[in-house]
């Protein structure tokens, strides 16, 4: 006898934010880092903006609160998970036969012979019905997908750290990428002690290093970074964001993390200076990412670290 797995209560329930979800990219005519991020539209004036727009369709981000950007609809789910599906120009849930992306996913996969060996399963191509809702935006949508066209004004370049993080996309999008960047050192620099592995992340947090202070080093990191221009992302930031190459610049974040904790377990820094030393690792950083700019960074580290018990 199969057994259902008993559902949570309702209160045990994740709740959902109320509003329409906008996951925002940064798509190859912005920086072209292929970050996402959400905001939140909770005005609902904002809201039915959108409603009668489609998938494909491009509009002002005035429309929605986020003057000075020009959006494209890349897709969107409804409240009860069906996808917009471009295809259809109504608001309306509908059965169609799909046979290709958006809405499905090829399937191809090996499975066992009698005889031994394998013989492979192709389901690609091969039709099958799905619902979902028309490709027009509605009172029904949930979550709406976006992608940057265009900015009009300042020039990055030129803006304060204070209007860079007053930018409701700026400041998501330098936070997301700094902290990325990061993970290089806290996420892939790990500690092997019989048998055990421990982030580093997890070692600094041990010597009173809080969440807070890596994110203030994540949107430090962030800013400057993205008034460097497209050219400096494309080149030295863009290898580091997928947190799993070995390129010159990924090595270097983790080494300089790893020296700085290094530095604060033997009582070389003061942590209470915080800014001080949120400035400091700032700069190694950027100056380590404009020597790989340059071709000129050369750095050999191992991301796995063995201890010894006593360490």
């Amino acid at each position: 006898m199969t057994h259902r797995k008993r559902r949570p209560p309702k209160s045990e329930k994740e709740t959902k934010p109320e509003g329409v979800i906008l996951v925002i990219s940064d798509g190859k005519a912005f920086f072209g880092t292929g970050l996402a991020f959400e905001i939140i539209l909770r005005d609902e004036k904002q809201k039915s903006a959108l409603y009668g727009k489609r998938v494909g369709q491009t509009f002002d981000g005035k429309e929605i609160g986020l003057p000075g950007y020009t959006f494209k609809i890349t897709g969107g789910t409804d409240k009860f998970g069906f996808m917009h599906h471009p295809s259809l120009d109504t608001t309306e849930l509908k059965k169609v036969l799909l046979s290709q992306p958006p809405g499905i996913r090829f399937s191809r996969f090996k499975k066992p012979k009698k005889d031994g060996g394998y013989k492979y399963i192709d389901l690609r191509w091969i039709p099958r019905k799905k619902t979902v809702r028309g490709g027009i935006l509605s009172e029904y949508t949930r979550q709406v997908n976006l992608v940057v066209v265009s900015r009009r004004g300042q020039s990055i370049k030129e803006m304060s750290k204070e209007s860079i993080l007053s930018d409701r996309i700026l400041s998501q999008l330098v936070e997301k990428m700094g902290m990325q960047i990061l993970k290089n050192g806290l996420y892939r620099v790990r500690f092997v002690q019989n048998g055990e592995i421990v982030r580093l992340e997890d070692k600094l947090k041990e010597l009173g290093i809080a969440d807070d202070f890596i994110k203030k080093l994540g949107v430090n990191l962030g800013v400057e970074i993205i008034r460097k221009g497209r050219g400096f992302i494309e080149k030295v930031i863009k290898p580091v964001l997928k947190v799993r190459g070995d390129s010159p610049f990924a090595k270097y974040i983790g080494k300089t993390l790893y020296e700085f904790y290094q530095d604060l377990k033997e009582g070389k820094i003061n942590i209470e200076d915080e800014d001080a030393i949120i400035g400091d690792l700032t700069n190694k950083l950027l100056d380590g990412a404009e020597k790989a700019f340059n071709g000129e960074l050369k750095v050999q580290f191992n991301f796995k670290i063995k201890e010894s018990k006593s360490a």
